[in-house]
């Protein structure tokens, strides 16, 4: 969590329009694009815009040139070559690739890091460059921009999964990319099957939305990429040289899970080093921490609440007259306000209520001001849920606190880094000489390789290592 604009978690925020505006498991209807192209090109530089904002970029000069690299090798096959591909790594933990009306194409170090190969790699996005091309991506952003303004999240590839068919020609056209382009189509086949392997493991306290939440993946799509990659022929371009191991070598130092510079999870207390707070979200309750906002849902998903920092000050209540006053915000009835603590400083307090589609969502928001940052706690609920949940929203404002010294000391993050197989070893072995921080079987879906496989000596294998992080003062 940095100091960015609210986000609402994304399941909570699609169970709480249901409630208020009629079921969301409707039949799907086909979508009809009224837009032109030239739209598609500045609705994604917008939309791309909050991307970098709420998700954050990596911004590792060699890894980012290296990701455009591959994937401009692939636009130049493009169908309906019109758009100018942009791409780049989103600073998100679940392994996920989405894309943008217009051409701006992402995938995550999450991803990254599950990949072995640079034809995986190319076959993801070349997978997504036909959602570009198709204009899959631009009935699913128009679904976002339609969206009321403080429901609105950052997600952009979180929303409306694919149809059937739209996945279906995207597999299709998007190995014969990589095939065109020199890269082996069964990368898409290996790329699903480590996929659903990582989801089986559960990885991580909480579960972000990833590539499977917008791109549903079935045994049948797994075996129609791998039958479909032995039909496509393709060669390798001359002189190409980038094996296992030197890609392994690219993804040297990658954040696995949340940073410290985010902040961390010890069970339900949140930890963030750098802004030097903690608070305890309620027992039982889903946490999720993104770059932008670190929050919860209720047990049963009629409620979230949300911590983010609106930006520098001193004053709560000129605060939240700014926020209120944004017409961005013009949706939110204020029904009552009033000052109430907030750990040990003043906050200022509103309860009322969002409009959101057809309905009204009961909503409480609480400003603080803290050592110069403006923060906001926000509670939205199902209608009628808000009062139940006043206890627990009143707790955590509570237990916004500063760190103490052993708070400060017990945040860790893990790295990727590479090791050198030795001849004869199994992972076991290999993870006890390597502090390795990854159980044998994640280690094992992580390399694509056998949980009792020997090594055969010399080999790129990613492990997890784990450091202790060393508080930054926090950006002005």
């Amino acid at each position: 969590m940095q100091n960015r604009t609210l986000i609402p978690l994304v399941g909570v925020l699609v169970a709480i329009l249901s409630v208020a505006c009629g079921s969301s498991k409707a039949p799907r209807k086909r979508e009809v694009i009224l837009t032109s192209e030239a739209v598609d090109e500045n609705v994604g530089r917008e939309a791309a815009q909050s991307v970098t904002t709420s998700l954050g970029l990596v911004e590792t000069p060699e890894l980012v040139a290296y990701v455009n690299r591959i994937g401009q090798s692939l636009a130049r096959h493009a169908p309906r070559g019109g758009f100018d591909y942009h791409f780049a790594i989103v600073d998100q933990d679940a392994p996920n690739a989405f894309a943008l009306p217009g051409g701006y194409i992402y995938v995550s170090r999450g991803l990254l890091i599950l990949t072995n190969s640079e034809d995986e790699l190319a076959n993801v996005l070349g997978h997504e460059i036909v959602h570009v091309a198709a204009r899959h991506a631009a009935a699913r952003q128009a679904i976002i921009r339609g969206m009321p303004g403080p429901f609105k999240f950052f997600a952009q590839g979180h929303i409306a999964g694919y149809s059937r068919d739209q996945e279906r020609e995207a597999d299709r056209l998007g190995q014969g990319l990589a095939g065109i382009a020199g890269y082996d189509p069964m990368g898409m086949a290996i790329f699903l099957k480590n996929l659903e392997f990582t989801e089986r493991l559960h990885l991580g306290n909480s579960r972000l939305p990833g590539f499977y939440d917008t791109h549903p993946a079935t045994t049948e799509r797994v075996a129609s990429a791998g039958g479909r990659a032995r039909m496509v022929n393709w060669q390798r371009p001359a002189g190409y040289s980038e094996g296992r191991t030197s890609y392994l070598r690219r993804l040297e130092g990658l954040a696995i899970g949340m940073s410290g510079a985010e902040g961390v999870f010890h069970d339900q207390r949140f930890i963030h080093p750098d802004l030097d707070f903690t608070l305890r979200f309620p027992d039982g309750w889903e946490t999720s921490n993104t770059h932008a906002a670190v929050g919860a849902v209720s047990p049963a998903r009629n409620a979230q609440i949300v911590l983010e920092g609106q930006g520098p000050g001193n004053d709560a209540e000129l605060a939240a007259s700014q926020y209120l006053g944004n017409p961005s915000n013009a949706n939110i009835v204020v029904e009552r306000s009033l000052q109430v603590p907030v750990g040990k400083h003043k906050g200022f307090r509103i309860d009322g209520k969002a409009k959101a589609g057809g309905g009204w969502l009961p909503i409480a928001i609480t400003w603080v001001a803290r050592y110069g940052m403006v923060y906001r706690f926000t509670a939205i609920s199902a209608p009628g849920a808000l009062q139940r949940y006043e206890g627990a929203y009143a707790n955590l404002m509570r237990s916004f606190k500063s760190l103490t010294p052993q708070q400060k000391n017990s945040v860790y993050e893990n790295r990727v880094h590479i090791v050198e197989g030795h001849e004869g070893e199994d992972l076991k072995t290999l993870s006890k000489r390597s502090s390795n921080d990854w159980d044998i079987q994640t280690t094992a879906v992580f390399n694509d390789i056998f949980a009792n496989q020997p090594l055969s000596g010399g080999e790129a294998v990613k492990i997890s290592v784990a450091r202790r992080y060393v508080a930054k003062r926090p950006k002005p």
